[in-house]
């Protein structure tokens, strides 16, 4: 983090150099100097470059955490979409019907659509959530499947996955609204 702080704090004074030359070469000049117009337009671009650098400025410092926020809802998607795949293999042993293929379907779609989320800068916390959701499901439904726990917990699993979704699409719209 400190080293995304320093290399802020020198482009920042590079760009403000920049306008402090051209601000240097204006002064004194007269408005009827041909070399005017074009200090002026240089001026206006050095402004408008350190402007657009500045409004880019929260989402470099942010980006350690989107990092560690996208790894948590990778891993946690990784995790589930691997439990969906053994939840898969349990009617080949008998342990449970065949209908239970389908929501094992379910649960890889699920872990794959949640965990292809790229969070949008300002809103990286909300996948941190949505991982922590998705990892509670992921425990949910194989006691349900296997019949460990009641039946009154699909609930809370439906309820998790509802808000692993709502979160993952409500930090990824940022995006493409942007």
């Amino acid at each position: 983090m400190g080293e995304i702080r320093h290399e802020v704090a020198e482009e920042t004074s590079r760009l403000q150099a920049g306008i402090t030359a051209v601000l240097q070469e204006l002064d004194g000049l007269p408005q009827d100097d041909p070399r005017y117009e074009a200090l002026f337009g240089q001026l206006v671009e050095a402004g408008t470059a350190l402007l657009a650098y500045e409004a880019s400025v929260p989402a470099k410092l942010e980006a350690p955490q989107r990092k560690v926020s996208k790894s948590a809802l990778t891993w946690a998607a990784g995790v589930h979409v691997a439990g969906a795949l053994l939840l898969a293999l349990a009617p080949l042993t008998g342990w449970i019907s065949w209908w239970w293929l389908l929501l094992a379907g379910f649960q890889a779609l699920a872990g794959v659509l949640i965990g292809a989320t790229d969070p949008a800068p300002g809103r990286h916390r909300m996948l941190r959530s949505a991982a922590i959701g998705l990892s509670i499901v992921t425990v949910l439904v194989p006691l349900l499947v296997f019949g460990v726990i009641s039946g009154w917990f699909w609930i809370a699993a439906v309820v998790g996955w509802l808000f692993s979704g709502v979160q993952a699409s409500d930090a990824e719209q940022e995006v493409k609204a942007a």
